[in-house]
């Protein structure tokens, strides 16, 4: 049954020049966007001619001139962090939850990465424009840090953060030299997040600042040189992309170019169509598989590792009745393999991705939502779709495996108070699971009945960054075979990988009944070639018979 296949799959090939370019229009097109220089030199503004020590009075200043900025701001999901979904507000905000530190709420830290000042508890007032922090985005600089311990604010002295001196940032400068923001400006939070660079998407980490054209083609300078915002576009401080109230994409819309996406959903068929390999064999596949499943063969392919695993389980252990930290080398990298902290990781590099049906939209679980532990691994934040919607493809996933507390009587999943002085119930300062679960529980406003254990979970986070040259893609025998890469999709018939009774059989038959035709043809022709031959030779006969 193997040998139609493997003639299918050859003819396949061989008719397709594969892995085709979207055509020199289409890169021509992209080349020409670039990132917008400032036209101002704000070094020249008197109102920025002053010495803060209050960042703000440095946001007072921003809005002297920009008056609608921090009013926008508030309306984006970088403020609020959730959004209403089904009636429920979710997201890292409220109610939402993942499994690397859990929640935000319980751990400050987090705020560090907010855009705005003193997110610490619910005292913070959401609407207060002073409170948004324009230099986090705008800094050109590389001098503005946010400190995790004043929930967001920058470091305002000198002090020693992990054992590292952090200089007191001076406002003022960098106040006098903003712009718009890069790669910088994003990656200082969306590569870090979840405790370390590189540490959750799998495809997003501090290499896309100064990317090789291997690792990123799009953003490699040797190339396109896009900047974040090239693909991401943005009106009134509302950045495109997918949130817990919005799919990544819409409708696929087509050829749109980036004028017309300012502000909204963005898809590779925006820029590129849904036709771009000038090859119909391929360009038939985009209707049920995703641009990424093909151009990003694995994910972390760049020096950095991404994190597979977390168990919290394990986590409060010590060794000489203080924390420790074991590390261990994962694909030729050193890092962490346990830290009393947080339990134990596991890491990797260039790891080929799992794939899921996916639609734009991931069904976010919430801290309210009953689970059932009999189904563990819960999927806490599953992609949607399936073969027979039409607008689902084949999308390629990091799926990070974690064990994690809920409640046993409850059945829900349960919020760690992580950061905080003594007495706060703080995991990382008192390593007491019953006090920091409580503290935490109280934290985002949900019951907690005492009990509690740590069930497996899955979270998913969606490839789409790190895009290989064209000849780095996948290639077809890597779906198209026994071991196929799609192995988790099986909803439906994919030639190379399934065995069908009826479908082995038919091929068989028409591939083998193809044969004997060409053959009983071939006979056929040659029997009736010397049968003529024969009756000429007789005819012949004759004729010389009547001449002699």
């Amino acid at each position: 049954m193997k040998i139609q296949t493997t003639l299918l799959m050859l003819l396949l090939c061989w008719m397709t020049p594969a892995y085709a370019s979207g055509g020199e229009e289409t890169e021509s097109r992209m080349h020409e966007v670039s990132s917008i220089a400032s036209t101002a030199d704000h070094s020249t503004f008197e109102i920025l001619n002053q010495d803060f020590d209050y960042a703000p009075d440095v946001t007072e200043a921003c809005l002297s001139c920009h008056t609608e900025a921090s009013k926008q701001i508030h309306q984006t999901f970088h403020w609020s962090w959730s959004k209403e979904v089904d009636g429920v507000e979710v997201g890292k905000g409220i109610n939402g939850f993942n499994n690397y530190c859990v929640s935000a709420r319980g751990n400050e830290s987090c705020t560090q990465c907010h855009i705005g000042y003193g997110w610490r508890n619910e005292d913070f007032e959401f609407d207060a424009e002073e409170n948004v922090d324009c230099l986090v985005c705008h800094d050109q600089t590389e001098t503005y840090k946010k400190s995790a311990a004043s929930s967001g604010h920058p470091y305002y002295e000198d002090i020693k953060v992990g054992g590292k001196q952090q200089k007191a940032v001076d406002l003022k400068y960098v106040a006098q030299h903003v712009g718009s923001p890069d790669r910088d400006n994003c990656l200082a939070c969306h590569a870090v997040g979840g405790g370390g660079n590189g540490v959750k998407h799998g495809d997003t980490d501090l290499s896309l600042i100064n990317p090789a054209f291997e690792l990123d083609v799009h953003m490699s300078p040797e190339k396109l040189n896009f900047s974040c915002q090239t693909c991401h576009t943005a009106s009134e401080h509302k950045i495109s992309g997918r949130y817990n109230d919005r799919k990544a994409f819409i409708d696929h819309d087509l050829n749109k170019g980036r004028v017309s996406r300012k502000g909204n959903n963005v898809s590779c068929e925006s820029c590129h169509s849904a036709t771009p390999h000038q090859a119909r064999i391929i360009d038939n596949h985009t209707a049920k598989v995703a641009c990424t499943s093909c151009h990003i063969p694995e994910m972390a392919r760049g020096p950095y590792l991404t994190k597979l695993s977390w168990d919290w389980s394990t986590a409060g252990q010590m060794k000489d009745g203080k924390p420790f930290t074991l590390d261990q080398e994962f694909d030729g990298v050193v890092n962490h393999a346990y830290m009393s902290k947080k339990g134990t990781f596991t890491w990797g590099r260039n790891v080929v991705p799992e794939y899921r049906w996916y639609k734009g939209e991931l069904k976010q679980m919430t801290l309210l939502d009953t689970i059932d532990p009999d189904k563990a691994p819960i999927d806490i934040n599953p992609p949607s779709g399936s073969y027979s919607d039409p607008d689902a493809r084949i999308w390629p996933f990091k799926i990070h495996r974690g064990k994690q507390p809920y409640d046993t009587e409850f059945n829900r999943m349960l919020p760690i108070k992580l950061y905080g002085r003594p007495g706060s119930g703080a995991f990382w300062t008192e390593y007491d699971w019953g006090k920091a679960l409580a503290a935490g529980a109280k934290l985002n406003s949900v019951e907690f009945s005492g009990s509690y254990a740590f069930i497996e979970t899955n979270g998913y986070w969606p490839i789409k960054h790190m895009v290989a040259r064209k000849e780095q893609a996948v290639a077809c025998e890597s779906c198209h075979s026994r071991e196929s890469r799609l192995a988790g999709l099986n909803d439906f018939y994919l030639v190379g990988r399934d065995s069908n009774s009826l479908v082995e059989y038919f091929g068989a038959i028409a591939i083998w009944g193809g044969f004997a035709g060409v053959l009983l043809h071939a006979l056929t022709r040659i029997v009736t070639v010397r049968r003529r031959q024969v009756k000429a030779a007789d005819s012949q006969k004759n004729k010389d018979g009547k001449k002699s």
